[in-house]
């Protein structure tokens, strides 16, 4: 752990990544698959079934999403509880003590999130 990181933040954080993973959980558990099945008989017409898949496929992203947010979460809380909460995964120096109170699951400090950014955009271009 880095000195600019107290016990005291980690506490913190591990508190604030709790809250969020409960949170995340619950979310998930209260959409119903309601939300991803329609039965047959009441589509009507092909607008109507075209809405319908179309909701299904945000329903779709939404918990996509949420089971990554999640994801990063219990990644950070194992990091806490083997006490390299905080280091950047790239290049093992700390993650701004800003960024981790805005981004609590953050796994690299900025420099290593704008190098992948810039490789990211240099394989897709």
């Amino acid at each position: 752990m880095s000195e600019k990181i107290d016990k005291d933040f980690v506490e913190t954080q591990k508190l604030k990544l709790m809250s969020m993973k409960n949170t995340l959980l619950n979310q998930i558990k209260n959409k119903s698959n309601e939300d991803l099945h329609v039965p047959s008989d009441e589509i009507i017409e092909e607008g109507d079934q075209a809405a319908t898949y179309l909701n299904q496929n945000v329903t779709f992203g939404l918990r996509e999403r949420e089971l990554r947010r999640l994801r990063e979460v219990e990644h950070a809380l194992s990091k806490i509880n083997n006490g390299s909460y905080g280091l950047c995964e790239d290049y093992d120096i700390p993650i701004e003590r800003k960024r981790l109170e805005k981004m609590p699951w953050a796994r690299l400090c900025i420099e290593a999130a704008e190098d992948m950014e810039r490789q990211e955009k240099l394989r897709y271009n």
